[in-house]
């Protein structure tokens, strides 16, 4: 019979009586004691005890070739459940004190293997529960911790993401703070402050989530999405759009990227997240689209853009959906906008680069910039943004890649020419007049510009964009064709004007 004490310090005494260890018709008579060992209070958790109900696990050590179940391993099972059991001891007439990690699954200090045997039958599963350690108690993730605000996801949502990549990671937030599990490291960090905690993940003692009758279990699902399919960008001083996680000209770069702010996106689009930037900390506010400076209160606009087939053929993550031929040079021609409106292709007479070395410049990096001169002037060709900028007055052309008659080349190539230069989007004034998006840079400019909207309109025709033009955020709906501010809710109508 087993005699299990209560846990009111961290260590705890457990006379078993006598177990025996068996298998394999070997067998091993043993005098054992239980220690249980614990690095943290279990916060609000109920105390999980054992119970009469069926045993599905089994407790093994291994001897040289053999595995020996461990009699009595409710005991050990009751404190493996407990999140701040890290480990318990067991004192054997034949082995000494050994210590169980529940951490590690390793017996330390000894040649001893350690297993916790489950059987199941088809389709059932283990409950696990995921706790974090907040000032050296144990909370689990949905529960209230020391912080007001709950967390954004709970042990199921955690669970769940582990079962679909154990080496992965899950994102969250927790008021306005961003963290990130990390299940390889099993520690939470905090993306803005850098803080980490430590994670656990333990069984419900004796609970098993019974396969349904009528069909599958269903269970809400968190899941990320696949990695570069979107961009954020903030604008500049200067009114280039830079993405998110490049280094700016001081070097400098955030401690976020795009797929970092897309996953807290996803997780909470009305929400907010923090990160840094060299020696500044900012906020960044997916309802208004600003990203503000917590210690100067700067304010810089912010969008979510699509990359296109072209852009994302190009991402290590991705690069596995799709299958490309590399176009040959000669194959596009790159032509900006003058200002009457006519396309020019760029050619060697005329500026220091040509189409062609344009082209060899895209392939290596479609998000980089091409530094060239053209007489007296330098520019800028931004990939990401399609334009071209005069670097000395600021001047901005637009920008396009268009394929040369037949050539044998992917069809997903294709898609990156700028047909989007071909509309016009416009919006009706108080006078009743149709005006166009104009981007600028300037104190109450608009941050986003027709060829803009035209490339969100391309990737989603139902969807809607975000937006600013001053002090004032607007949400654009290609479905309504209406534009509304967010603040005072009224709202305008819209057209796109094809050239």
């Amino acid at each position: 019979r087993t005699r299990l004490s209560c846990f009111s310090s961290d260590e705890a005494t457990v006379d078993a009586g006598r177990a025996e260890l068996k298998m394999f018709g070997a067998a091993f008579n043993e005098s054992l004691q239980f220690e249980d060992s614990y690095d943290g209070d279990d916060g609000d958790v109920q105390n999980q005890t054992s119970s009469a109900g069926g045993k599905h696990y089994q407790w093994m050590l291994q001897d040289t070739w053999q595995w020996l179940n461990i009699s009595h391993d409710d005991v050990i099972e009751t404190h493996y459940c407990q999140p701040g059991a890290k480990g318990i001891s067991l004192f054997t007439s034949d082995y000494g004190r050994v210590f169980l990690d529940f951490d590690t699954m390793k017996v330390q200090d000894t040649q001893l293997g350690l297993s916790r045997h489950v059987s199941l039958s088809g389709g059932d599963t283990e409950e696990y529960l995921w706790y974090y350690l907040d000032n050296r108690r144990w909370y689990e993730y949905g529960a209230q911790g020391t912080s007001s605000s709950k967390s954004s996801v709970t042990s199921p949502d955690v669970e769940q993401q582990y079962t679909l990549n154990p080496n992965g990671s899950c994102p969250f937030i927790v008021g306005n703070a961003s963290y990130c599990i990390d299940f390889t490291a099993m520690m939470q960090k905090n993306l803005a402050t850098g803080i980490q905690r430590r994670v656990r993940r333990r069984p419900k003692f004796n609970s098993v989530i019974k396969r349904s009758v009528t069909g599958p279990l269903h269970t809400s699902v968190v899941t990320s999405p696949p990695a570069g399919v979107w961009k954020w960008e903030f604008q500049g001083v200067d009114g280039v759009w830079t993405e998110y996680g490049l280094k700016n000209i001081q070097g400098v770069a955030g401690s976020v990227n795009s797929d970092d702010i897309e996953r807290n996106y996803q997780l909470s689009p009305q929400g907010k997240m923090q990160f840094k930037a060299g020696r500044f900390s900012y906020t960044l506010d997916f309802v208004t689209m600003v990203q503000t400076n917590s210690t100067t209160g700067t304010k810089r606009s912010v969008k979510r853009v699509q990359r296109n087939a072209q852009q994302i053929l190009r991402v290590p993550s991705l690069s596995s959906l799709f299958i490309s031929v590399p176009p040959s040079t000669g194959s596009y021609s790159w032509e900006f906008r003058g200002d009457e409106g006519v396309w020019t292709e760029y050619k060697s007479q005329q500026c220091s680069v040509s189409s062609d070395d344009i082209e060899r410049i895209f392939q290596q990096n479609p998000q980089g910039q091409v530094q060239f001169t053209a007489g007296r002037f330098s520019y800028t060709l931004d990939f990401s943004g399609m334009y071209q900028i005069n670097n000395k007055i600021r001047t901005k052309r637009d920008l396009r890649r268009i394929c040369k008659g037949n050539a044998a080349t992917s069809g997903l190539n294709t898609l990156h020419t700028a047909s989007n230069a071909q509309c016009s989007w416009q919006f009706k004034d108080l006078d009743g007049t149709w005006k166009e998006y104009v981007e600028s840079a300037s104190t109450g400019g608009c941050s986003v510009s027709s060829d803009d909207i035209e490339r969100h309109y391309q990737q989603n025709a139902s969807g809607t964009l975000n937006f600013r033009t001053g002090s004032f955020t607007y949400t654009l709906d290609f479905s309504a064709m209406r534009q509304k501010n967010l603040q005072t809710s009224k709202t305008r109508p819209v057209r796109r004007l094809q050239q």
